[in-house]
């Protein structure tokens, strides 16, 4: 369906928009859908054959024909039997297509939300991302159950109704349908009415589960300030304006959702008050008004679901534009799944420059990375040694020059295999909740036992891990809570060697490690992995004697430290890498 048509059609259905949103989520499950349909038109038939048959019953009575009574009474039971299975079989299917619908669509937010650039995160919560995938999903899975199981009816319900009247008289169905526009002004001016608080509603959803998860992974820092009191003072102030808001639907609810069902009974009442005096008049059979006020008090319950529908309607709405914001295809990197292309050979920064936003951050850089080489690279805080390492790996992109591995550009390789080629262990560990083995394994799922243990020797974590009751199977708890920074450092550097890189970037990856056992991974790694490139961010003068040589990075340009001379225990610095500190240790300049 064009997007066009789906827009047009969703300003004249109203309510049945995000009907519309779900049907590319229920491609494969159209027939299920067409029968809960058609079971919902049989049950909505048979139930409106009910109060017709009870005013012929009435009429056979008033006619003193008693012994058809219980042909009606046994047409009643099969017709109420008949709408009862089908409307079983409504609210099963309805129930499995917005599973199944729900299914399908966290699927696909997922995949976006993997697939989107470093820059998107930057301006999103997690709290707030995790509301949209959950919360926002569910209200409209919630929508498209009620509307399967109850809207489509309810639909076929009015319809079916103005038929049966117009068969009793035309004046009971011109009564109404003066009703109808009446339940629509209502309807459109309630659904107008609510639609901002559902909106404020999701975004504060999002803040509240924001502060959660803040307060419960930064607990530690929260009680060491002793700022219990603030941190409670902030989240019932946002508890508070989502409650606010929650009571205010409420209150258009309360107002509203009476009015409809107020219309339909003073219509009743228009035909009561009408039939019955025309009855009494005329001395006509009473059985068509019978069923009249039957019809009126079966669709009674349904017109008053449909105030409750328009809640649900837009506080669907608001979720479908806060998931499309995410679904929307900006800022997304194509990752493809399968390439023979692999980059293999040196790597080169040629007149590399990059800026995020108006701030320039790295200027004309131009230097060259050998396989197997050994670089450090170190810089001031905030000097952009995390930018240039994730230009690397493509996370980000040049503003201009070229980026080359052999002598091919980065963006002639898929995403896929380059990160295949490029392992990084960032600055912050992220480790996932499962075992050890679970988390070095993470990059290469087929690895062997062996593998996993040499990798895990290499990063000197292997005696550590062998320690555990439970050893390789140990469960490290969410972002590995159980170990120390160190371990988790170590675990994940033996997760990125597992990998077999062809570039090992080291994002000071080190710095919870003491020396000693930092040294013992570097020459581990030089000693197993002689055609890896490693190229070793850090601010440490121990770690970056062992390199090769070590580029300085400043005002957005690198340069080479001087004075390196190797010596049996490494390297040793010059002047230029070091800063002598009165009173305080020794660091790489430009810390």
């Amino acid at each position: 369906m064009k997007s066009g048509e789906k827009l047009r059609l969703e300003k004249i259905f109203g309510v049945m928009g995000p009907l519309l949103f779900s049907l590319g989520y229920l491609d494969k499950k159209k027939k299920y859908l067409w029968a809960v349909i058609a079971a919902g038109f049989i049950s909505t038939v048979s139930r409106m054959f009910v109060p017709l048959l009870i005013g012929d019953a009435v009429g056979s009575i008033q006619a003193f024909q008693y012994s058809s009574v219980e042909h009606f009474a046994l047409l009643i039971v099969l017709a109420s039997a008949v709408s009862g299975i089908m409307q079983f079989i409504v609210n099963y299917g309805a129930q499995y297509l917005s599973q199944v619908y729900s299914y399908n669509l966290r699927n696909d937010v997922f995949g976006h939300l993997l697939r989107k650039k470093i820059g998107f995160y930057e301006n999103q919560t997690s709290g707030d991302l995790l509301s949209r995938t959950t919360m926002d999903i569910e209200a409209t899975r919630n929508y498209i159950l009620t509307t399967l199981a109850q809207l489509i009816p309810t639909i076929f319900m009015i319809g079916f109704s103005f038929v049966a009247l117009l068969s009793l008289s035309v004046e009971f169905a011109a009564i109404f349908l003066l009703t109808v526009p009446v339940l629509i002004l209502i309807g459109l001016v309630f659904q107008q009415k609510q639609r901002t608080h559902w909106r404020r509603i999701r975004t504060y959803y999002g803040l509240i589960n924001e502060h959660l998860q803040e307060n419960i992974v930064g607990n530690r820092v929260v009680r060491g300030f002793s700022a219990e009191r603030q941190e409670i003072d902030k989240f019932s102030e946002t508890t508070g304006q989502f409650f606010q808001e929650n009571m205010e639907i409420g209150r258009l609810r309360g107002k509203y959702n009476n009015m409809m069902p107020l219309t339909v009974g003073a219509a009743a009442t228009v035909i009561l008050l009408y039939g019955g005096f025309v009855s009494i008049i005329n001395g006509s059979n009473v059985g068509p008004l019978v069923s009249a006020v039957n019809i009126f008090s079966i669709i009674s319950f349904p017109v008053s679901f449909l105030g409750r529908m328009i809640v649900f309607s837009e506080n669907s709405k608001a979720s479908i534009l806060r998931i499309n914001e995410i679904k929307t295809p900006e800022n997304e990197e194509e990752l493809s799944v399968v390439s023979e292309i692999y980059p293999n050979g040196d790597l080169s920064f040629r007149n590399v420059s990059f800026r995020r936003g108006d701030r320039e951050i790295l200027r004309d850089i131009s230097f060259e990375v050998r396989t197997g080489e050994f670089v450090g690279l170190t810089g001031r805080t905030a000097a952009g040694k995390s930018s240039l390492v994730n230009l690397i790996s493509g996370f980000s992109e040049p503003c201009s020059g070229r980026i080359l591995i052999g002598d091919k550009p980065l963006s002639e390789f898929p995403l896929s295999s380059l990160r295949k080629a490029v392992a990084i262990v960032p600055q912050e560990i992220t480790l996932l909740s499962g075992t050890v083995r679970d988390n070095i394994a993470f990059g290469n799922m087929n690895a062997s036992d062996d593998e996993i243990k040499k990798s895990a020797a290499i990063a000197r974590i292997a005696d550590f891990i062998e320690s555990l009751p439970l050893k390789y199977s140990t469960v490290i708890g969410e972002r590995g809570i159980t170990l120390s920074g160190g371990q988790r450092q170590r675990v994940a550097i033996a997760r990125a060697i597992l990998t077999k890189p062809g570039y090992l970037i080291l994002d000071d990856a080190t710095s919870s490690v003491d020396p000693e056992t930092e040294l013992e991974i570097f020459r581990n790694i030089r000693k197993e992995m002689t055609r890896t490139a490693v190229i070793l961010v850090s601010h440490r003068e121990s770690a970056l004697k062992f390199a090769d040589r070590v580029l300085k990075l400043a005002d957005g340009q690198t340069s080479a430290v001087p004075d390196f001379k190797k010596t049996a225990g490494g390297m040793s610095a010059g002047p230029g890498l070091r800063d002598i500190h009165p009173g305080g240790d020794r660091t790489a300049t430009g810390l």
